[in-house]
């Protein structure tokens, strides 16, 4: 590659940090349209979730899942997403938590929508309905689990084994209409110290 004259930019990199820019866009708009007692937690829509876990993964997106009354396809609107911001920024749906670390699962609608009942299904049993109140808690409405494998919810049947469990949100807007987040799966690691 020919040097460039001096005071001037090769005009590929500049190019290049123009695609780079563009594609992030695109992956984070993507992303929000993606899918027992639950004790549930409110944030403002500015606050950000992060989690500490080990592994952070996974994209918003539309899938099967099976539920007591059988097979169900959630995320498949776009309306919602759930999941955990990850240290990259994306909203993680996989996630891995080492036992103790605290479960906080973010739900977002989009901002032209407006959420008045949020229900989860965990490990495919439908969940109590709680009120979501948009005008005190913004667009994000925050699911709390307590601390991973600590709770009733959380808590790993086989000592020193991992934990797979799997939620999703069934939204319901002022309309009366519903729709479903996506899927997010997560795993509780490690066991109690004797």
């Amino acid at each position: 590659m020919a040097k460039p004259a001096p005071g001037r930019r090769p005009i590929v990199w500049i190019s290049a940090a123009a695609v780079v820019i563009i594609v992030v866009a695109a992956v984070l708009v993507v992303s929000l349209g993606g899918g027992g007692t639950t004790t549930s937690s409110h944030t403002t829509s500015t606050t950000t979730t992060t989690t500490t876990t080990q592994t952070c993964s996974g994209s918003s997106t539309s899938q099967t899942i099976p539920t007591v009354s059988g097979p169900v396809v959630v995320g498949a609107t776009g309306k919602v997403a759930a999941g955990v911001a990850c240290a990259d920024g994306h909203l993680g749906t996989i996630l891995q938590y080492n036992y103790s670390q605290p479960i906080n699962i973010q739900v977002t609608v989009l901002n032209s929508l407006t959420p008045t009942a949020i229900q989860t299904v965990y490990d495919g049993n439908p969940q109590n309905t709680n009120q979501w109140n948009v005008t005190s808690t913004g667009r994000t409405y925050v699911l709390g689990y307590g601390n991973a494998g600590e709770t009733a919810l959380t808590a790993c049947t086989f000592a020193h084994a991992a934990c797979v469990h799997d939620v999703y949100a069934v939204v319901t807007f002022s309309d009366n209409s519903t729709a479903t987040s996506n899927a997010v799966y997560f795993t509780v690691v490690g066991a109690p110290s004797a």
